[in-house]
């Protein structure tokens, strides 16, 4: 699928490749970056020291590192027809969200960052999974058709709607190595119990 990359650079049109958190995560963006270099968004280290190992290694295959909190320079990065890795299957909590289906949970928290840079910067929304092969025979990277014209960008609720259907799809690709345990349910509306 790397042809759906490909086509959309060719139009000068940045690309919001929507990684989920898979195990595999780190190796797909690895290869990824490797084959076609891009922006990676991460979350910075605590620890100065382990920050900079981090980012070091990151900048093997990305031309360059953004804190997931830096939307302008994300907006920016697309509007110069850069790929940039971003992920909505994060939780940020109450401010940064909105409560919307995903799989059985009526109200998950999905960050509306996915909508800010679609509306502003109008990328290719690009899904894309490394999935671990049966029999450790080795890993492929799926990279899937533009979602851009299926996405409805009126309001927050209904697009992220949409990117929760697509993230639900790319999960079904690989349900056993999606990342589970980092708690994507952990906010909850107000006076809703814990699911934890």
């Amino acid at each position: 699928g790397l042809n759906n990359i490909i086509q959309t650079q060719k139009k000068n049109k940045g690309v919001l490749l929507i990684g989920m958190h898979f195990f595999t995560l780190k190796l797909g963006a690895r290869i990824l970056g490797i084959i076609n270099p891009g922006i990676g968004v991460y979350r910075p280290n605590n620890n100065p020291l382990l920050d900079w190992l981090q980012t070091k290694g990151r900048l093997k295959s990305n031309k360059m590192m953004l804190d997931r909190t830096d939307i302008k320079g994300m907006i920016k990065a697309l509007k110069n027809g850069e790929i940039v890795w971003y992920p909505p299957n994060h939780d940020y909590g109450h401010k940064n969200s909105v409560f919307v289906p995903l799989f059985a949970v009526s109200n998950a928290a999905s960050t509306i960052g996915t909508y800010i840079l679609t509306k502003i910067a109008k990328p290719a929304i690009v899904p894309f999974v490394a999935r671990r092969l049966p029999n450790a025979i080795g890993y492929e990277l799926l990279i899937l058709p533009n979602k851009q014209n299926e996405i409805p960008i009126e309001t927050n609720i209904d697009m992220i709607k949409h990117i929760n259907k697509v993230i639900e799809q790319v999960i079904l690709l690989a349900p056993d190595q999606y990342m589970w345990l980092h708690r994507r349910f952990k906010t909850r509306p107000p006076g809703e119990p814990s699911l934890y």
